[in-house]
């Protein structure tokens, strides 16, 4: 009994030292980057790229002094978290928040962001360093989920490519001093992908009974490629997409001697893809419900 009401004490001791060593660790380290506030301008134009709504969840990795999420509270409607290691822009950022009339909806954490946790957001914000980003990445891609959206002020991702980018407005922005004083300045826009590589099975109904098809696909990212296979044949997709969770290809070949044009959508689920196959040519044309389902 002794033992067992040690143990009951020495519980809530260890979850205060754990959290007290995170705050403080927080607390030393320095900032990544040095805070350069983001124009008014381009914080909209960056929240209506990434369409917020009153349903998201704003995230700001290095909040600064909490423009961004504030006014995607007051303006769309959304919640929002932003998170900064130095502690002055946590406080700047909470009083800001309280002249904005929006503490109901926002909240500031003084976090490392490399180890905040990212899964209830839909939608994150980066004024980073490309380097940062790029070793940001894994975390992003392992902890949203897939049609999180993403936008990166300034700085790229690498070899991911960007789904969308925009132009900043022509104006006077206090920049690094390692940059160039003149070039184009983007903001970059990323739809998080589903995991899709692999082999995917489904069957279409003939004359002869049903075809069995065999689906397998390659993934760089959101950029997808792949052929189908039925008794013993390859053919290649084509209009290969994946936007979030949406997947979409052509597939173009040949069923009893006659030309086929399967168009295949749907949405991904981890093991399984459901949506609708429109197919033209053969005994199958029409359009039918689609269940395609991942090979262990």
């Amino acid at each position: 009994m002794v033992t067992f009401r040690r143990t009951l004490l020495f519980i809530p001791l260890l979850v205060l030292l754990c959290v007290s060593w995170s705050t403080l660790y927080a607390q030393e380290r320095a900032p990544d980057v040095r805070f350069v506030p983001t124009p008014e301008e381009v914080v909209l134009e960056m929240l209506r790229m990434a369409k917020v709504t009153k349903d998201d969840v704003v995230y700001d990795l290095g909040c600064g002094d909490g423009r961004i999420v504030i006014t995607a509270a007051k303006v769309f409607g959304a919640r929002g978290t932003g998170i900064d290691i130095d502690p002055e822009r946590i406080k700047e950022s909470t009083q800001n928040a309280v002249k904005a009339g929006v503490t109901d909806r926002v909240r500031f954490l003084q976090q490392d962001l490399f180890a905040t946790d990212l899964r209830e957001a839909t939608v994150v914000f980066l004024y980073l360093l490309s380097e940062l980003n790029e070793k940001l990445r894994p975390k992003l891609l392992r902890e949203l989920r897939p049609g999180s959206r993403l936008i990166s002020h300034e700085f790229d991702m690498g070899d991911w490519k960007p789904d969308d980018k925009g132009m900043m407005p022509d104006m006077e922005i206090l920049y690094d001093l390692q940059r160039p004083s003149k070039k184009d300045l983007y903001y970059y826009f990323w739809i998080i992908p589903a995991d899709v590589a692999g082999q995917w099975r489904w069957s279409v109904p003939t004359k002869t009974g049903e075809r069995e098809y065999l689906l397998c696909l390659s993934q760089k990212y959101q950029e997808i490629d792949g052929f189908v296979r039925s008794k013993e044949r390859e053919t290649p997709v084509s209009d290969a997409r994946l936007s979030g969770d949406k997947i979409s290809f052509t597939v173009k070949g040949e069923v009893d001697g006659r030309a086929v044009v399967m168009r295949f959508s749907g949405r991904v689920n981890k093991y399984m893809i459901e949506g609708t196959a429109e197919i033209e040519g053969g005994p199958a044309s029409g359009q039918h419900s689609w269940i395609a389902r991942r090979n262990p």
